[in-house]
C-alpha cells in the first residue's frame, strides 16, 4: 500500500485502531497488534451511520480453540494484502426498500382511489380521535412541529459536520430541494387540471379550491433525513421521530392535508431519499483488512498473511489466512454486501412453499450465529466441514468468521472418476445428516469434496438447519442423488444409493426429484446435461414398477400459472367493479319478474352445455361430460382477460391435448366445433331474419376501419407467400400437419354419432342464448317476438365477435340496447333487459368459472 489511508477506516469512522506498518507493495501491508489494542476502540464509533434493523449491541468474541486454556501466542506481523476498500457503496437493502416504498405508494394510490369513501371516513375517525387530546398536547405538538421543522436540519447538518461527512451532508440537502421541487410540479398539474385521478385521491375540495395533494414540509424532511442517515443516532433519531409526527398531527388536525396526502408525503420522501443513496452511494463502512487481522490476531489465532481473494463472495468478502497451524478460511460479513445474499434467499422463499428453503438472515447477529451453529453441529456429527475457530465482531457493522476448511477435490472437478468405496462414503455422509436431522440445502456438485485418502467432506455450510422436518430431508436427498448422478450416472448412483440408504429411503426423494429444488451449480450443472434428472427418475421408479405413480411435490409458491390465475382475477376484478358500479340494482329487483329470470338462469346453463356436446363431438376421443363442462365455465372466466374467440380455442385447445390429442389434432378438433357453430349462427340467422320478416336484408355492416384492416392482413399474407422462405416453412412445417390432422376430422364428420353431437350442440348453444334473451324480455314485460329478438341476439353475437375487448364489453351491450329498441321495446327495458342478460350469461358464470379453473388445473386436465 502507497500509504496509510488503503488499510485504515474511513475518516469519517474516527481515527483507526490499527497501527499500518511499512509496505512493500500496492496491495499489501503489514500490521502488529495486540488484543488490548483491539479493545481499546473509540466507544463513540457504535453511534456512526446506523442502519433501520441493526441492533446497537456488538457481536462478541467466540473463539473455539484446537485446545481448552491454551492462552492466545505474541501478536506477530502479519501480511495483509487487498486492494483499497471503495470509500462510497451501494447497500443492497437500499434497492430493496426502493422497490418496496415504490409498491406501497402505487398500492396505496390505487386502494385510495377503489375505496373513496372508506378513505374519507378513516381520515375522519382520526381527526376526531386526534382532536380529542389534552389542549396541553396539542399546543405542544404543535410548537414542537413549528420549531422542529427549522432546528432538525441545522441539528442534522451539525451531526454530519462533526461526523466529517461534508459530501452526505451536500447529498442531504440536495435530496430535501429535489423532493421540494416534485411536490411543486405537482402542485401545479392539479392546479392546472392534468393531474388525473391523483387529484381526486390526494386532494379535497375547500371554499378556496382544493387542499395541496402533498405537504412539502415532510416530503423534503423525509429525504434529508434518509440521507443523512440518522437512524442509531442516539439523541438525534428520536428527536426527528417526534418532529415528524407531531408535524403530522397537527397538519392533519388543521385540514390543509388529507390523510392520504400525508401518507404518500411520508412515502415519496422516503422514494427520494432512497433513490440518492442507491444512486450516489454511501460512506462505507467496511473494516480494512488490517482489522479483520487485528481482530484475528487477538483471538488467539498466530495469523502470518491474510490476503483477500474474493470481494463479493455470496454478500462475503472472503480472506485466505496463513497460520502456524495451517490455511484458514475467512469471512467478513458487513452490512454493505450482507443484503447480496438475504435479498436471493428472499426471492426463494417467495418463489417456493414454506419449509423448502430458509428465510434470509435480518441481522448480522442472526446470521454468524446460524453459521456458527451449523458448523459445530456437523462437526459434533462427526462430517468434516467448515469449522467456526473464531467469531467476533470486527467493528461495529461487520463481524468475521474463520473457519478451519477440510480439503479435497469437489465432485464438479472429478469428471466421473469415482469408485465404489468414495460412492459408498458419500452416501454415509447423506445417512449420518439425515440420523442427526440436519439439513445443509445446497449438496451441489462444488459442495461435496474427495481427498487424496477417499473421505467425503463437505466444503461449506450451506443454508440449512438442525432438527429439520421430513419434506426437508428428502429434498436434501433429491440434491445429493442429481449431484452424483452428474458425475457417475443414474444407474451406478441408484445401485450404490439403494445399498447403503435402503430402497424405501431412496425412493421418498422421488416426489422432490426437480430442478427447482436444486442448489445453483447443481441447476446449472443440469441444464449441460439435461437428460440426467429424467433417466434417474426413470431409474427410481423401476425399482417398484408395480407401485402408484407418485406424483411430484408441488415445491413453488409463486408459478407462472399462478401468476397468470392473480393477474387475469385482478384485471377481472377492476372490470366487475366498474360495470357493477353504473346498475342500478334496486330496479332491476323491483320490476323484474322472478320467474323468468329462472327461465333465463336455467337457459344460461344449457349454453355451456351445447358447447360441451359440441366439443365432445369434434373428437374422436371419449370426453368425461363434467370436465368438458367445467372447461368452458373455465372459458367464461378467461373470456374476462381476453377476446371470447381467443379465450375459446386456447383453453379448450389445452383441455383436448391433456385429455390425449396431439396439439395439432386437437387444435383441428376445435377448429371444427367453431365453425360448427359459425355454420349454426349462419343457418339460425337466416330462419330467424325471414320469420320476423325482415328476410335476408339483416345483415351485419362492419366498419371501414374493420374492411381497411381484413384487406391489409389479407394484402400481408399474400406478400408474404411470395417470400421463399415462407412457402419452404409452409410446405415443410404446416402442411404436414395438416395432412396429419385431415383425416382424423374427417373420421369424426363420418360418424353420425359424432356428428350429430356437433351440430346438435352448436344449435343448443345457440338456442340457448336466444332462450335467454327472450327470457330476459320477459322479465320486465316487454312483448317483442321470438324471432325479432333472436335477430338481435346474433347481431349482437356478431358485434361482440368484432369487438377486440374481453367478453365483448361495450359492443354487446349498446348493439343489443339498440336492436331491441329498433323492434318496438321502449329504452328503459331494452336496457334493464339486456342487464339481466348480461348477468345470467355473463357475470354469473364467473365465479364458477374460476372454481372450474383452479380445480381442472389441480386436476391436470388443463
Amino acid at each position: 500500500m502507497p500509504d496509510d489511508e488503503t488499510t485504515a477506516a474511513p475518516p469519517e469512522e474516527g481515527p483507526p485502531s490499527t497501527r499500518p506498518g511499512p509496505t512493500d507493495d500496492t496491495t499489501g501491508g503489514r500490521m502488529s497488534r495486540s488484543a488490548q489494542d483491539v479493545q481499546e476502540r473509540d466507544p463513540d464509533e457504535r453511534e456512526v451511520g446506523g442502519d433501520p434493523g441493526e441492533p446497537e449491541a456488538s457481536i462478541e468474541a467466540i473463539a473455539v480453540p484446537d485446545e481448552p486454556g491454551v492462552d492466545a501466542p505474541p501478536a506477530p506481523e502479519v501480511e495483509v494484502l487487498e486492494p483499497p476498500i471503495p470509500e462510497r457503496v451501494r447497500r443492497p437493502v437500499d434497492a430493496v426498500r426502493l422497490v418496496a416504498a415504490l409498491v406501497l405508494l402505487v398500492l396505496g394510490l390505487v386502494i385510495a382511489d377503489v375505496a373513496s369513501g372508506t378513505r374519507g371516513a378513516v381520515e375522519q375517525d382520526l381527526t376526531d380521535a386526534t382532536s380529542g387530546l389534552p389542549r396541553v398536547l396539542l399546543t405542544l405538538l404543535g410548537l414542537m412541529s413549528g420549531v422542529g421543522v427549522i432546528v432538525l436540519p441545522i441539528g442534522v447538518g451539525i451531526d454530519l459536520v462533526m461526523r466529517r461527512r461534508p459530501i452526505q451532508l451536500i447529498q442531504a440537502l440536495g435530496a430535501a430541494v429535489v423532493a421540494g421541487v416534485l411536490v411543486i410540479v405537482l402542485a401545479v398539474l392539479v392546479q392546472s387540471g392534468n393531474g388525473g385521478f391523483v387529484t381526486d385521491v390526494l386532494t379535497r375540495p375547500t371554499p378556496t379550491g382544493r387542499t395541496g395533494p402533498l405537504d412539502i414540509v415532510l416530503v423534503s424532511m423525509l429525504a434529508l433525513l434518509t440521507v443523512a442517515d440518522i437512524s442509531g443516532r442516539k439523541w438525534l433519531s428520536p428527536v426527528a421521530t417526534t418532529i415528524v409526527i407531531a408535524t403530522l398531527v397537527t397538519t392533519l388536525l388543521s385540514g390543509a392535508m388529507t390523510l392520504a396526502a400525508l401518507a404518500c408525503s411520508l412515502l415519496l420522501g422516503w422514494i427520494v431519499g432512497l433513490a440518492f443513496r442507491l444512486g450516489l452511494g454511501v460512506t462505507s463502512t467496511r473494516p480494512p483488512g488490517t482489522e479483520v487481522a487485528a481482530v484475528l490476531v487477538a483471538g488467539g489465532i498466530d495469523l502470518t498473511r491474510l490476503e483477500l481473494i474474493d470481494a463479493n463472495d455470496s454478500g462475503d468478502r472472503r480472506y485466505a489466512a496463513s497460520t502456524a497451524r495451517g490455511p484458514l478460511d475467512v469471512h467478513v460479513i458487513d452490512r454493505d454486501t450482507f443484503g447480496l445474499a438475504s435479498g436471493r434467499r428472499l426471492l426463494r422463499v417467495l418463489r417456493l412453499r414454506s419449509g423448502f428453503t430458509r428465510p434470509p438472515a435480518l441481522t448480522l447477529r442472526s446470521e454468524i450465529e446460524h453459521r456458527t451453529l451449523m458448523g459445530l453441529a456437523l462437526h459434533d456429527a462427526g462430517i468434516r466441514a467448515p469449522r467456526p475457530v473464531l467469531v467476533s465482531e470486527v467493528g461495529p457493522f461487520s463481524a468475521v468468521i474463520a473457519y478451519d476448511e477440510p480439503r479435497g477435490t469437489s465432485l464438479a472437478e472429478i469428471d466421473g472418476a469415482l469408485d465404489d468405496e468414495r460412492l459408498t462414503a458419500i452416501w454415509e455422509l447423506a445417512a449420518t445428516l439425515h440420523r442427526r436431522r440436519i439439513v445443509h440445502r445446497q449438496l451441489g456438485p462444488s459442495t461435496i469434496v474427495v481427498d487424496d485418502d477417499g473421505r467425503v467432506a463437505l466444503s461449506r455450510l450451506g443454508s440449512g438447519d438442525v432438527a429439520a422436518d421430513d419434506i426437508s430431508l428428502r429434498l436434501d436427498l433429491a440434491q445429493l442423488l442429481t449431484t452424483v448422478a452428474l458425475t457417475v450416472g443414474p444407474e451406478r448412483t441408484v445401485d450404490t444409493a439403494v445399498a447403503v440408504l435402503g430402497e424405501d429411503a431412496v425412493l421418498r426423494a422421488v416426489p422432490v426429484l426437480q430442478p427447482v429444488a436444486l442448489s445453483s451449480d447443481a441447476r446449472v450443472a443440469l441444464k449441460e446435461s439435461k437428460t440426467v434428472m429424467g433417466e434417474l427418475r426413470e431409474r427410481l421408479v423401476a425399482l417398484r414398477p408395480q407401485a402408484e405413480a407418485v406424483e411430484p411435490v408441488q415445491l413453488r409458491r409463486i408459478s407462472l400459472k399462478s401468476v397468470a390465475t392473480l393477474v387475469m382475477g385482478g384485471v377481472a376484478g377492476y372490470i366487475v367493479l366498474s360495470q357493477l358500479a353504473q346498475v342500478d340494482v334496486n330496479q332491476v329487483v323491483e320490476t323484474a319478474d322472478w320467474r323468468w329470470a329462472a327461465l333465463l338462469v336455467a337457459a344460461a346453463v344449457l349454453t355451456f352445455a351445447g358447447a360441451s356436446i359440441a366439443l365432445a363431438g369434434a373428437v374422436q376421443i371419449h370426453l368425461r361430460f363434467v370436465r368438458t363442462y367445467m372447461t368452458q365455465l373455465a372459458v367464461a372466466f378467461t373470456g374476462l382477460v381476453a377476446p371470447a374467440a381467443v379465450g375459446n380455442i386456447a383453453l379448450n385447445t389445452r383441455y383436448l391435448q391433456t385429455s390425449g390429442l396431439t396439439p395439432t389434432v386437437a387444435g383441428a378438433s376445435v377448429g371444427v366445433a367453431q365453425v360448427a357453430q359459425f355454420c349454426s349462427y349462419f343457418v339460425l340467422l337466416v330462419i330467424s331474419g325471414v320469420l320476423a320478416g325482415t328476410g335476408p336484408a339483416v345483415s351485419f355492416s362492419p366498419s371501414p376501419v374493420l374492411v381497411a384492416g381484413i384487406l391489409a392482413v389479407l394484402i400481408a399474407l399474400l406478400a408474404l407467400l411470395a417470400v421463399p422462405r415462407v412457402r419452404a416453412l409452409i410446405t415443410d412445417r404446416v402442411l404436414p400437419q395438416i395432412k396429419s390432422a385431415v383425416p382424423q376430422v374427417l373420421a369424426v364428420l363420418q360418424h353420425p354419432r359424432k356428428l350429430a353431437q356437433l351440430l346438435g350442440g352448436a344449435l343448443l348453444l345457440d338456442l340457448s342464448f336466444v332462450a335467454a334473451l327472450v327470457c330476459a324480455t320477459k322479465a320486465f314485460g316487454a312483448t317483442a317476438p321470438v324471432a325479432a329478438v333472436a335477430v338481435v341476439y346474433f347481431a349482437g353475437a356478431i358485434i361482440g365477435s368484432a369487438v377486440p375487448t374481453p367478453g365483448g364489453l361495450g359492443g354487446i351491450e349498446a348493439a343489443m340496447s339498440a336492436g331491441l329498441i329498433a323492434i318496438g321495446v321502449d329504452s328503459g327495458t331494452a336496457v334493464s333487459s339486456v342487464l339481466l342478460y348480461r348477468l345470467a350469461t355473463y357475470w354469473l358464470p364467473i365465479p364458477f368459472g374460476w372454481f372450474s379453473l383452479n380445480r381442472l388445473q389441480k386436476l391436470g386436465a388443463i
